[in-house]
């Protein structure tokens, strides 16, 4: 493990740079080498939480050949954090002892208007700026399914589904399968809008194709992907499908996605 290269990614604030000074110097003392140049790291860590994380793994592009670790700041472990802040020792021993374990997280790959590539690890999720709805065609492998009239769709991955999905009753999906997760946010049922009324998981041999209306309020959807919202005019097209690349993230044994969800809501 001597071999690896540490990235530590936080916000600028004092208290986080003097932690991440601390977690450096213990880096360099158990034999690791560092770098500010997150093209060069073998592991990221970020320090913060989930946000943080999701932030993170946005700011370095979603790499494929490097590892990545979540450090949380209080005792509540989140999804993607593994460790608390008061584990500093602990990190690098397991990581000396080659205690640590990884998982393969998939994501969701998308376009909107056919242009803007992304990939998102949480959840991708569309709803009105305005207090109005908003009416889409949802198409599955390009064949219409539904017309949706609502307050916006939620599209998560399976570490997503634990999030925003859940609240809106969205199943949990073991990440184990790579899939999406399609769940309503206050669809609209009568004589001239139908919908399926509940989540539904699509397999990576399925594509999701979201067309917007040309309705007036249908003009400025707020976007959301993992930790970010981006507020885009005039959106008609948005493609999604389960993306071809999986975020690899450090876990300690005995720690497993259910092991988490138990912690977190049982």
């Amino acid at each position: 493990m001597s071999n690896q290269i540490f990235h530590f990614s936080y916000r600028k604030t004092e208290e986080l740079h003097q932690i991440a000074k601390d977690l450096k110097k213990l880096a360099v003392d158990y034999g690791y080498k560092l770098t500010e140049d997150y093209t060069k790291a073998t592991v990221i860590i970020s320090i913060g939480g989930d946000g943080a994380f999701l932030k993170s793994v946005r700011e370095t592009h979603f790499r494929q050949d490097c590892l990545y670790a979540g450090i949380a700041l209080t005792e509540q472990l989140g999804q993607y954090c593994d460790f608390h802040i008061h584990q500093l020792e602990e990190i690098m021993k397991a990581a000396s002892d080659e205690r640590w374990l990884v998982r393969r997280y998939p994501t969701i790959h998308g376009t909107v208007n056919n242009t803007k590539a992304f990939y998102v690890l949480n959840e991708f999720n569309i709803r009105s700026s305005i207090i109005r709805t908003l009416t889409m065609d949802i198409f599955i492998n390009e064949r219409h399914f539904e017309t949706f009239r609502g307050d916006g769709m939620v599209i998560a991955t399976p570490t997503g589904s634990t999030a925003y999905n859940k609240s809106v009753n969205g199943a949990i999906i073991d990440p184990l399968l790579p899939s999406m997760q399609v769940s309503e946010l206050a669809s609209l049922n009568n004589n001239r809008f139908r919908t399926l009324g509940s989540s539904f998981v699509l397999s990576p041999k399925r594509k999701l194709h979201i067309k917007i209306g040309s309705d007036e309020n249908n003009e400025f959807p707020l976007i959301g992907m993992d930790s970010e919202a981006l507020s885009i005019q005039h959106v008609h097209d948005i493609h999604l499908e389960v993306g071809d690349r999986f975020i690899n993230i450090i876990k300690l044994p005995d720690n497993s996605f259910w092991d988490k969800v138990k912690r977190n809501f049982l």
